[in-house]
């Protein structure tokens, strides 16, 4: 008789096991940490730099991406329709990107132009932020803040940040309606 429960323990044992290992692939899918998705950084160049930068989802139109070294500069062109939030979470989220999906920049550089019709036929400066590797947070803030103001402050404490005078004329009338 012992023989039998010891055979029926190692049965259903043997069971759960199999049934446990079975369901590993389906969990495994439904991991989103980063700590199970490994992002291998590779050295950036202008050949992925497109591929890299297909990533992010935008509200803003990309005008240039140059590679330069351990430099990779973007100009974005906002909208008239372009929300202060926005355009402050573009500018956070692209060096995000870039640090963590290359092993070779060091320095991004963004600026967003106003992409309005001028009187001259030419696009203004509204802001431009100098982000360095050093300096960055491994974090996705973007997702965190909730207003324009704390994203502001994140990105001045964590960037060299250059508000224009377009930049205030543009954005902040409209807040403070």
């Amino acid at each position: 008789m012992k023989w039998l429960i010891r055979l029926l323990a190692t049965s259903i044992l043997t069971v759960c096991v199999v049934l446990s290992i079975s369901l590993l692939p389906q969990l495994e899918n439904d991991w989103d940490s980063p700590v199970f998705n490994l992002v291998r950084a590779e050295p950036l160049t202008e050949l992925n730099v497109v591929d890299v930068m297909s990533k992010l989802q935008l509200h803003m139109r990309i005008r240039k991406v140059e590679v330069s070294h351990a430099i990779v500069s973007v100009d974005l062109l906002a909208s008239p329709s372009s929300d202060r939030l926005e355009v402050l979470k573009d500018v956070s989220g692209i060096p995000q990107l870039l640090f963590s999906h290359s092993s070779n920049i060091n320095q991004v550089l963004v600026r967003v132009l106003d992409g309005s019709k001028q009187v001259g036929g030419s696009t203004s400066l509204l802001i431009a932020a100098d982000a360095r590797r050093e300096k960055m947070v491994r974090t996705d803030y973007r997702l965190e803040t909730k207003t324009a103001e704390e994203m502001e402050q994140y990105l001045q404490s964590h960037y060299r940040m250059t508000f224009t005078p377009n930049w205030r004329e543009k954005f902040e009338a409209k807040s403070s309606n």
